[in-house]
């Protein structure tokens, strides 16, 4: 009888031990869980983060080249008037001075 106490004593202790055993693999298990999801969360705002940088190198890019091409047009418009000022300035001055004054020829 009192070897079968002592070996349900020992049944006991060993599943006890277990079961502690048991839990600090869930703990280990749990921590290296949360450990990988933030690492992966990091990794994921890095390459949106990189992803960004280079939309936004890309988008200065293409405003430049489109900056370039309005500045060029408007240097184009601006030559013209200054063309057509040149041939026409001295009728547009008389044009509208006679419309300021009423002297309408």
């Amino acid at each position: 009888m009192q070897d079968m106490v002592e070996r349900i004593v020992e049944m006991d202790k060993r599943a006890r031990e277990l079961t502690d055993e048991a839990k600090k693999l869930r703990v280990g298990s749990e921590d290296r869980i949360r450990t990988k999801k933030e690492e992966l969360r990091q990794s994921y705002r890095d390459r949106v983060e990189e992803r960004v940088e280079l939309i936004k190198k890309a988008e200065a890019k293409n405003a430049e080249s489109e900056l370039k091409v309005i500045l060029a047009r408007q240097n184009e418009i601006q030559r013209r008037l200054e063309e057509l000022y040149a041939l026409k300035g001295d009728e547009w001055v008389a044009s509208i001075v006679a419309g300021a004054t009423g002297d309408d020829k």
